[in-house]
């Protein structure tokens, strides 16, 4: 007999079919990554990432710059072909569902329980049938997780509020989104909500068929970031994208004063990082993560970052 839809949100991939991580070489992020699966009881996969030479690099940041698009500079850019590669693994592997997440990613070690939670109310505001035994159904093209901050508007579908103890306070929370979750989503609870606009991808789902659909729209370039073009397509309806507010994954952070700056950053010459050994013994930070898994698996202790409206 098949698990009840939020048992099998809670399993070892979260109610998908593969848990996938974006991550071109082994690190700290990788490492700390491993380390919070095996606390948390998580099978994360790692697939190899392909060598990507400068010239493509460049060919693709200058898709669209003909017609005045916005493009990518060349740290966002190798992020976005990477994402690109995990979406053609996904398609290739031929798994009706996946959650795709970054290798910087950080949940809490009350995990499994906040996606049985979510099974419910994504099965509830998509009106799944109780014969589908899915555990988010399928009536999405983008399953946003893992994020730094969403738009809730009054125009927008209505959301489907549900109690959440173990989210973050909205006075806590770090983000420029920190107000829009202080006026529309009670304290004490998140929402299954549309995505009007949503920033990072730290962790989406995607769906067999959905997968295709977003390696053909975002194959096209032609806008600064992977997860700012994808915004721009769940906005304008190309995808149906649903999004959890506030979020559950985010990302974790080695202390700056430690040397730390992202790869995307670095890639996009806006500093260059301390060597990667400089962070694996010091406890860094992660945004809006009560009990964050990474610090309790390597540090045993909590990590939330001090709030902030960044």
């Amino acid at each position: 007999m098949p698990f009840p839809p939020r048992d099998a949100a809670a399993n070892s991939t979260l109610g998908f079919e593969k848990l996938v991580a974006v991550s071109v070489d082994p690190s700290w992020r990788t490492r700390g990554l491993h380390a919070a699966a095996k606390l948390t009881g998580l099978d994360i996969t790692i697939p190899p990432q392909p060598q990507v030479s400068d010239e493509f690099v460049r060919a693709f940041q200058n898709l669209g710059a003909a017609e005045g698009q916005r493009t990518p500079q060349p740290g966002s850019a190798r992020a976005w072909l990477a994402h690109l590669d995990l979406l053609k693994y996904v398609i290739t592997s031929q798994v009706e569902t996946a959650l795709i997440v970054e290798d910087d990613v950080d949940w809490d070690v009350r995990l499994r329980d906040q996606m049985r939670l979510i099974s419910d109310n994504v099965r509830n505001y998509t009106h799944t049938h109780e014969e589908d035994t899915t555990p988010f159904g399928l009536d999405w093209d983008v399953l946003w997780l893992g994020h730094c901050g969403s738009v809730t508007e009054d125009s927008m579908p209505h959301p489907l509020v549900y109690a959440d103890d173990t989210r973050c306070e909205a006075e806590l929370y770090s983000g420029w989104s920190k107000y829009f979750l202080q006026d529309k989503v009670p304290a004490g609870h998140r929402q299954v909500q549309a995505s009007f606009v949503t920033v990072c991808t730290f962790a989406y789902g995607v769906t067999k068929a959905s997968a295709q659909k977003l390696l053909a729209l975002l194959s096209k370039g032609g806008d600064e970031a992977f997860d700012v073009s994808l915004s721009a397509y769940c906005r304008d309806g190309s995808l149906h994208c649903l999004v959890i507010n506030p979020q559950v994954f985010n990302h974790y952070e080695p202390p700056a004063q430690h040397g730390y700056t992202s790869e995307v950053h670095a890639g996009d010459g806006l500093g260059r990082s301390a060597e990667e050994p400089d962070f694996e013994k010091v406890k860094g930070a992660t945004g809006n993560i009560v009990e964050s898994a990474r610090c309790s698996a390597l540090f045993n202790e909590t990590c939330m970052r001090p709030p902030s409206d960044m």
